[in-house]
């Protein structure tokens, strides 16, 4: 579903819209002109290149020619506008997982997407960059970006999220305030069944 909001797939039915105006999107170009930007659970960086070559990447006026001073710089800007701590000039291959995770975030910023989908972002973090992630979620919602957020980690839809989805076996199931539901509730969402037991005890011969 969000590799057809993305551009990488085309839909065969249904409508795609955006501010309420019907969208085709046949590409990642045409996603990033209607302002959505993904980050895959999966970063598509190129290692050897410098954080701000990647962010820059496709975006050259002319072909292999680059000021690598000016992209740093233009790179740093949009890392300080939201409050980001990223060597940008350092080369992906030496970066923390976290420190990568930033910069896809950045990419999609510096095109100018103001809906951002993140799929499954805190697969490969530790707690503490778990933690940094949802604060940089949180600044960017309070700059008026609209976050997509894909997790089966249910504290932490509880602890980001507005509204809450649920797709079960490629369905759509239903949408809540994420307030007004707890965690029973929405894990019969999820499973399509009351749970009363999460960790039932196993008979062992």
């Amino acid at each position: 579903l969000v590799n057809m909001l993305a551009g990488i797939y085309f839909p065969d039915s249904g409508e795609i819209t955006v501010k309420g105006e019907p969208a085709t999107i046949r590409s990642p170009k045409d996603a990033f002109a209607l302002g959505i930007g993904m980050v895959h659970q999966h970063f598509l960086l190129i290692d050897s290149f410098t954080g701000a070559e990647n962010m820059m990447l496709g975006l050259q006026k002319t072909r292999f020619i680059n000021d690598k001073a000016a992209d740093i710089k233009a790179s740093n800007e949009i890392a300080d506008k939201y409050g980001f701590k990223i060597d940008t000039g350092r080369r992906v291959r030496d970066m923390s997982v976290g420190m990568k995770q930033k910069l896809e975030i950045l990419k999609i910023l510096y095109r100018g997407c103001r809906i951002l989908i993140l799929d499954e972002p805190t697969a490969a973090l530790s707690s503490a960059e778990v933690d940094a992630l949802l604060g940089m979620i949180r600044t960017l919602k309070a700059k008026g970006v609209s976050i997509v957020f894909i997790s089966h980690r249910i504290d932490e839809i509880f602890a980001i999220t507005d509204r809450v989805t649920v797709i079960r076996d490629g369905q759509y199931i239903d949408t809540r305030d994420t307030a007004s539901v707890d965690t029973s509730e929405l894990v019969q969402l999820m499973v399509g069944r009351k749970v009363s037991n999460f960790y039932p005890k196993q008979e062992c011969e």
